[in-house]
């Protein structure tokens, strides 16, 4: 599915309440995303990681998978809340 290729199109910035305090790396982010949603490396962009936050870019076609499978995820052991950033 993935051709190593950047999906083409728009893209939407998710919000998940989780940082650096509780140990999360951007490596768990797109483990997460790709293997709970089901999403391809190509569709994922962007990922900053606050203290207590952090702000991943997925391909606006994806979002909402993404959002409804992560919320149901754990990473690191734990749930956060995921929703599309209201500040993008």
């Amino acid at each position: 599915m993935s051709n190593g290729r950047r999906a083409s199109g728009p893209w939407v910035r998710l919000y998940v309440g989780g940082g650096r305090r509780a140990g999360m790396r951007p490596g768990d982010l797109v483990g997460a995303i790709a293997n709970e949603a089901g999403v391809p490396g190509s569709d994922i962009g962007a990922i900053q990681i606050a203290d207590s936050f952090s702000l991943v870019d997925v391909a606006e076609a994806t979002a909402d998978r993404v959002v409804t499978a992560l919320r149901g995820a754990t990473i690191r052991g734990r749930t956060f809340p995921v929703h599309r950033d209201r500040d993008a």
